[in-house]
């Protein structure tokens, strides 16, 4: 019994490895033995990977290096690196896209992680929002049991009446615990293609939806 006991124990050791290499060295592995899409293939953008399995057919699971929330991430985007921020746990910027090499159209996210008071307000939120996004208007809110998301769309109109980017906008409120990201996800519009409108919010509203919180506990 004693030795069944031992081995029981080893045999949890080796798969709680794995799990541990599975999730926090992926940063550190050959690429070559890493999926071949940029989420792994791009040295920056790799670190925010979390683990090697599709969250859903080209998904991978993102972890903020806060440890404050997860998400989806696209298997094809990269980080931006010059543009992240992270001065302490309780904020973090990051900006990724993908271009028409690699998807049906052009577009780049700006996404920012809040904990601490004004996380909580979400009056607050919107106003540093539109203070970065220049977005004013109304926002619908849907009410989940972790969290609300508050979604508006709009879009970028040039002199000439031109429609230049179609614009997502989305603000993610932990209900639990005084957390929040805030989204702005911007589709470049060069009138040579043809723009799913439809499909890309379905899209961008995947990703709200996928946004889990970590409370800490």
């Amino acid at each position: 019994m004693k030795s069944k006991v031992v081995l029981s124990v080893f045999i949890l050791f080796l798969l709680g490895g794995c799990n541990v290499l599975g999730q926090k060295d992926i940063s550190e592995m050959d690429p070559a033995d890493l999926p071949d899409v940029i989420a792994f293939q791009d040295d920056f953008t790799r670190e925010f990977m979390s683990s090697l399995d599709e969250v859903e057919e080209g998904y991978y699971l993102f972890e903020s290096k806060t440890d404050g929330y997860t998400m989806m991430y696209p298997d094809n985007a990269k980080m931006d690196e010059i543009f992240y921020e992270m001065p302490g746990d309780n904020y973090e910027g990051i900006q990724y896209g993908e271009s028409e090499e690699t998807n049906d159209y052009q577009y780049g996210v700006r996404a920012t992680y809040n904990e601490g008071g004004r996380a909580s307000d979400f009056n607050t939120l919107k106003g540093v929002f539109s203070a970065r996004t220049g977005y004013e208007g109304d926002y619908e809110s849907i009410e989940y049991d972790e969290k609300s998301i508050h979604f508006a769309t709009s879009e970028y109109v040039d002199q000439s009446g031109e429609i230049n980017s179609h614009n997502f906008f989305g603000i993610v409120m932990s209900n639990h615990s005084d957390q929040a990201v805030s989204m702005r996800y911007n589709v470049i519009n060069d009138g040579n293609r043809k723009i799913d409108l439809n499909n890309i919010e379905d899209e961008v509203m995947r990703i709200l939806e996928s946004i889990e919180f970590n409370s800490g506990e």
